[in-house]
């Protein structure tokens, strides 16, 4: 079957096994849309206005007449007690985005004045939600990564980056960190800098004929990038990976398997240098023919290792909770987290037992962000609660821990308007 471009929008999503949704052209947009005040009906605690973002109007169009408008990528990572993240603007009769840096040092309370990232780098091609321009810090090194236009599926191409030296404050272009030299697509990117200050980079290109999991790292803040290692050579062609790092020195990368399509885990316990075998994450034995877009949520723990996976398999599809405490090698029973609408979801821990979930739900032709607290390491959940408002689309959250709890983002929008971020405090 061949691929089938991502083509997600926070302004129409279906619940279909298709899991590809479009969204009509919008009517022409003014010169300027102001920032929405009103925060979200049923979250936890009640939002400021800082906390609600729009972009400039925009109506871009990339390959295939898709429509993006307004923030259609996003990224976040954290570091200490700041926050940065990672926004792709649609502006204004725009076919690429401004790729716009943040950060804020409150928790998420109030965030800086954005910063561009990509001046002088090659721009990129068309981020969005499922395949976003991706973000990673180590005390004031930064690195953004985004594809570019090449010769692969749907106009993809190389990788690009940006790195900061200075905490965001300025942006340099940085160097491609594939070393084959093709034009073809490398996308799917995840990067994250372990406790050393190393970055940990991984993606998916076709080097060897199918899709295949890459790796590689770089010691000096992006700079340079070592040669690439081949992690698993051929996997589902369209669904992100995820990466978590561990201050033991280990590695590990989720990714969506092929044949069958259930999530797995690769893991390394010695900073990168060599890996393990591909270990299940959950065993649903999903056969399908195609890419369901969607990937999953990886975090370390201490010695123990969690994971937040979707299946579509019949009579299992939902999201899932799995732990792991021998490096990812084995797991335990999955977990449902939510109802079989759930699918799109995320993890963070602010301690041993402190974890939060959250995921989109998608039903009767709207998504939701759905979250879920654990007390005891995963054992048990918290009800879930609705963090978004009704009546909008908001779809594919991301949560990070900050000082006294949790912080979730997302994007979101109404019809006839511009795609915006948002986030909320979950105590």
């Amino acid at each position: 079957m061949p691929l089938r471009p991502v083509r997600f929008f926070a302004t129409a999503l279906v619940a279909s096994l298709a899991f590809v949704a479009c969204k009509p052209t919008p009517p022409a947009p003014p010169v300027f849309a102001p920032p929405p005040t009103t925060a979200p009906t049923a979250a936890p605690t009640t939002t400021n206005a800082s906390d609600t973002h729009t972009a400039h109007a925009s109506h871009g169009k990339s390959k295939k007449d898709v429509t993006r408008w307004g923030v259609d990528s996003l990224d976040v990572a954290v570091d200490g007690n700041t926050i940065h993240l990672l926004l792709a603007d649609y502006a204004t009769n725009s076919k690429t985005p401004a790729l716009l840096h943040l950060r804020s040092t409150d928790a998420g309370a109030n965030w800086s004045k954005p910063v561009r990232v990509e001046a002088g780098a090659t721009p990129p091609l068309a981020p969005h939600r499922g395949m976003d321009a991706q973000l990673a810090v180590s005390g004031a090194k930064l690195v953004a990564i985004w594809n570019t236009a090449g010769t692969g599926f749907n106009g993809r191409g190389p990788m690009a980056t940006a790195i900061s030296a200075d905490g965001g404050a300025t942006w340099q272009p940085g160097p491609n960190p594939a070393d084959d030299g093709l034009p073809s697509d490398h996308s799917f990117v995840d990067c994250a800098a372990d406790a050393s200050g190393t970055f940990h980079l991984v993606w998916l290109d076709s080097r060897g004929g199918p899709k295949g999991l890459r790796y590689a790292n770089s010691k000096d803040g992006g700079k340079t990038w070592s040669k690439n290692a081949t992690l698993k050579p051929e996997t589902c062609e369209c669904c992100w990976n995820t990466l978590a790092v561990g201050t033991d020195g280990s590695v590990h990368t989720l990714f969506r398997d092929k044949n069958p399509r259930d999530m797995a885990v690769i893991s390394s316990t010695d900073h990168g240098a060599s890996w393990s075998d591909p270990a299940k994450v959950g065993r649903f034995n999903w056969d399908f023919a195609g890419c369901p877009h969607v990937g999953g949520g990886l975090i370390v723990r201490g010695s123990t290792l969690h994971a937040l996976v979707w299946t579509g398999a019949t009579g299992q599809s939902g999201a899932y909770h799995l732990s792991s405490s021998d490096q990812g090698q084995s797991w335990s029973a999955p977990q449902r987290l939510g109802d079989a609408d759930a699918r799109r979801g995320d993890l963070a821990s602010t301690s041993a037992q402190s974890l939060a979930a959250v995921w989109d739900r998608v039903s009767d032709g709207e998504s939701s962000i759905i979250a879920a607290i654990s007390s005891n390491g995963g054992k048990t959940w918290t009800e879930p609660k609705q963090l978004s408002a009704k009546g909008i689309n908001a779809a594919y959250p991301r949560v990070v821990a900050v000082s006294g709890g949790y912080r979730v983002f997302w994007t979101e929008s109404v019809t006839g308007q511009s795609n915006v971020w948002k986030s909320v405090f979950l105590p």
